[in-house]
Parts: structure tokens; C-alpha cells; sequence
């Protein structure tokens, strides 16, 4: 049996948070490996089992097999407009910008999966970011890898996005290991609350202070392709 996902649920630690997004792109991985692009990750179409509380994608309904010729290319025109409003990568909403870039397709699904991410670590940040300043404490160094990899799946140019199975093998915030919640933070800490978030290709650092700023630009950017674009809802069924 299943339940619906509800972002503002995994903010108890960060380690939910990084479960989440483990399970999620590990089924990413699975089906992209298959030449097959979602083109409809939202909270919406992830559920959690009951048993396990594993977290599954869900509606294939607008998915795709992509068709690639003999050197791997893929003809782009053949991808739809399509998904669920604020969470459609910038390609997909508009094709032409990026027709004269070489890029993997599947991306998109790993855009639309951040600004999830970016929702998840926006509740979290709510709860702890003013307990952590408030007492002196050190950032925790696990929040700035959560930035890192909130930067890269946000990248506006799809070529520079890694893709699903990329970040399962080689992002630091996906890495197994101990407990990420607030009660390890003392083992996490960097040594100061100015350590600088990577931004991944965009040209610079993210200074901690600009944090919350930056996550509330997340949590109001499925909104900017209408208020910028005058773009309609895109969702077809």
C-alpha cells in the first residue's frame, strides 16, 4: 500500500532528506538506463510505501523511450512540452532556447527532481537554520554538500548537469553512512559559518548568510516561467 509524499514531511533531519533523494534517483537511474525519461517528477508522482517507507515514482504516463541513433545522438524535437507546472526543466519548457546544445535528455528528470530537493531542504532549513546560529554552533558540513547538489541538478544548462547514476556514485551528500541529524552535527561541523557553498559551474561560491535566500528562490521559482513568460500549465494526461 501507498501514501502520498509530502515534502515538508523528511525536515525532522537531513538524513531523511538524503534517504529520499537515494531512493528517488536510484529509480531514476534504473529506468534511464533504459532510455526512458519520466518528464513528470512532483511531489504528486513520488509515494511512500507503508511497510518500509521507501519512497517510489510513480505515473509514467507522460514518460518517453528515447531514440538515439548509432552515435548516440537524440533527436530533441521529438520530446514533448510537457509535465507539471514549476517543476519542468528549462529545455523542456522551452525547446528552442537549447536546440543548438548537445545534452542527455534524461537531465530534465534530474531538474524537475531538484527543485523537490529544494523544497525538502527548505522545510528543514525553517526548523534548524536559527537553532544553529543562535547557538554558535558550526554549519553542519552536510548542509553544504546538500547545496552542492542542489546547485548542480539546478544548473540552467542541461549539459551541465550530472546524471542520476553520476550523483548516486560520486556526491558526498548521497554517500552512506552514519545519522546526518542534528543530534551528529558535532562530527559534521565545518569550521565556520562562512564556509562557502560550491555552486557547481555557476561561476562562484554561496556564502552561508545567503542560504535561506537562496532556498526561498527555490521554493518561488515554479512560478517565474509564468510571471517572466507568460507561460500556461503544462499538463497533459
Amino acid at each position: 500500500m501507498l501514501k502520498s509524499f509530502d515534502v515538508h514531511a523528511v525536515n525532522k533531519n537531513l538524513c531523511s532528506v538524503r534517504k529520499t533523494m537515494r531512493q528517488v534517483l536510484t529509480g531514476l537511474a534504473a529506468v534511464h538506463a533504459r532510455d526512458i525519461v519520466h518528464l513528470d517528477i512532483n511531489p504528486s508522482n513520488l509515494m511512500v510505501t507503508h511497510a518500509k517507507r521507501d519512497v517510489v515514482i510513480i505515473d509514467f504516463g507522460l514518460s518517453m523511450t528515447i531514440d538515439r541513433t548509432s552515435t548516440g545522438s537524440v533527436d530533441k524535437s521529438t520530446i514533448p512540452v510537457c509535465g507539471t507546472t514549476g517543476y519542468i526543466a528549462p529545455e523542456i519548457m522551452h525547446p528552442s532556447t537549447y536546440a543548438g546544445e548537445e545534452y542527455d535528455p534524461m537531465v530534465a528528470d534530474l531538474y524537475s527532481l531538484g527543485i523537490v530537493l529544494g523544497e525538502m531542504l527548505e522545510a528543514y532549513t525553517v526548523a534548524a537554520l536559527k537553532e544553529f546560529i543562535a547557538q554558535g554552533a558550526c554549519y553542519p558540513k552536510v548542509l553544504v554538500q546538500a547545496a552542492d547538489l542542489l546547485q548542480n541538478m539546478l544548473q540552467e544548462h542541461p549539459k551541465d548537469r550530472r546524471s542520476a547514476q553520476q550523483l548516486l556514485d560520486s556526491h558526498p551528500f548521497l554517500a552512506l553512512g552514519p545519522s546526518l541529524s542534528s543530534a551528529s552535527t558535532a562530527n559534521l561541523a565545518s569550521s565556520t559559518t562562512k564556509t562557502a557553498i560550491s555552486s557547481s559551474g555557476a561561476g562562484g561560491n554561496l556564502e552561508l548568510g545567503e542560504w535561506t535566500c537562496r532556498l526561498q528562490e527555490i521554493k518561488y521559482q515554479k512560478y517565474l516561467y509564468q510571471e517572466q513568460r507568460g507561460c500556461e500549465v503544462y499538463r497533459y494526461r
